[in-house]
């Protein structure tokens, strides 16, 4: 994981968002043409294997081919450079939550996930996966994605759901990625994808019958044992029955579930529209319909304050960083005794001007008219900018002003004295 803040290419990345069997994820600012900032993730990938090369340019070809996907549904591949010979995958910043977290969040909360909004996810993924999979490259092959779970289903806090890692996914197979990373993503494989096996579009059903099941049963549908790994429990695709849920027409949504989730591809739904159109009819009919702004409510409602509050933190210290020292000033003393101490110490500072010393600093600007260090001009102008009533030069000269004011003052009270004199004499003449 990197030391924070770091510049990777053209992004600073401030945050540190996860690390996955295959990157460390990162939220990153990158400055726009015009001046502004904006928020992207940065997905570092963490590869260290013998062939490496071949890994890589399979990565970049699935990272050039999800650029080409644009839908409200899927998350955005923006860029994909390398830095210091790592691979690094820029992506469009959703703010909000993935469905893994906000499961998790539920539970430790003891927070119901209101059904409708279940199955506005489920529907939502399904409305990324029919754009993907009708989806056509020059060759006419489609794309799939290899790798639907609940931690690659976006949430944001407007209420957009949003499939990521197209670009990732379809590298993640037996034959290369490493054991570990196979045996964290087996819990929503389907079992020809487990076993290696040529896979379809009715993989990713398969995969998001698998979230559908979890998120109704409200607790994960493949376990491991001491004797069996998660691998091959996905292998051989067992699906424990659904407990009664005391839903309106229940067998239908059961029925539902069931298809996505046969054992062979040729059983289940042909196409994501295919289910959709069911799942959609469902709602319709039993009236667990939800819109994006109420599901953005709902979420904002209960976890926007805690996840907004650590990333604007977070930001603020970036701005801080990237500001620079903040330069303090402070008033000259009038005194005698004051001004002869201040130009004892000054005596004793002689050396570099800079921000570090903030009596030196103000001595110098007091005795040269022009500063000749940049870095010092342009920190006096930022700290007059930031709302310092006096700059540092009047600041200075304050003392001899104080002196001829107090002189005229003077001057002023012994001309009218000697007038009012001057007028009593006249008058006693008289």
């Amino acid at each position: 994981m990197r030391t924070l803040p770091f510049r990777l290419g053209r992004f600073t990345l401030f945050d540190h968002i996860a690390t996955g069997g295959m990157a460390d994820i990162y939220l990153a600012r990158v400055k726009t043409e015009l001046g502004g900032a904006r928020l992207l993730v940065i997905k570092e990938m963490l590869s260290k294997r013998e062939d490496e090369d071949r890994w890589s340019e399979m990565l970049i070809d699935e990272a050039k081919l999800a650029a080409q996907l644009s839908h409200a549904n899927i998350a955005r591949v923006e860029e994909l450079g390398r830095h210091e010979g790592t691979l690094y995958i820029a992506m469009e910043y959703v703010e909000g939550l993935d469905l893994r977290e906000l499961l998790k969040q539920c539970s430790l909360r003891k927070l119901a996930l209101p059904m409708e909004y279940r199955l506005y996810v489920v529907r939502e993924v399904l409305r990324a996966l029919e754009y993907a999979h009708r989806f056509r490259l020059q060759n006419g092959v489609g794309i799939i994605h290899r790798d639907v779970t609940p931690s690659n289903v976006l949430l944001s806090f407007d209420g957009e759901v949003k499939l990521c890692d197209f670009g990732i996914a379809s590298v993640v197979c037996l034959d290369l990625a490493p054991s570990e990373t196979i045996e964290g993503k087996a819990g929503y494989m389907s079992p020809e994808h487990a076993r290696g096996e040529v896979v379809d579009e009715r993989t990713d059903l398969f995969s998001l019958g698998i979230i559908l099941w979890e998120l109704l049963a409200g607790r994960r549908m493949y376990k491991a044992t001491t004797s069996l790994p998660l691998i091959d429990v996905a292998r051989a695709a067992t699906v424990p029955p659904l407990r009664k849920l005391g839903l309106p027409e229940e067998e239908t949504l059961r029925a539902i579930v069931e298809k996505a989730l046969k054992l062979e591809p040729a059983g289940r739904y042909a196409s994501a529209s295919v289910m959709l159109e069911e799942l959609y009819g469902y709602c319709i009919a039993t009236k667990q319909t939800a819109s994006a702004l109420r599901f953005g409510e709902w979420l904002s409602s209960h976890f926007a304050a805690e996840k907004l509050g650590r990333r604007r933190s977070r930001e603020r210290v970036l701005t801080a960083l990237e500001l620079g020292p903040a330069l303090v000033i402070e008033a000259i003393p009038s005194s005698k005794e004051s001004l002869a101490r201040a130009a004892s110490d000054d005596s004793r500072t002689e050396g570099v001007v800079g921000p570090e010393n903030p009596l030196q600093l103000r001595h110098a600007q007091a005795r040269t008219p022009e500063p000749k260090n940049g870095q010092l001009a342009r920190v006096s102008d930022r700290a007059v900018d930031e709302g310092d009533s006096v700059p540092p030069r009047t600041l200075a000269s304050q003392p001899m002003r104080s002196a001829g004011l107090t002189v005229g003052v003077l001057a002023f009270g012994l001309t009218f004295v000697l007038l009012c004199v001057a007028a009593w004499l006249r008058l006693a003449s008289r």
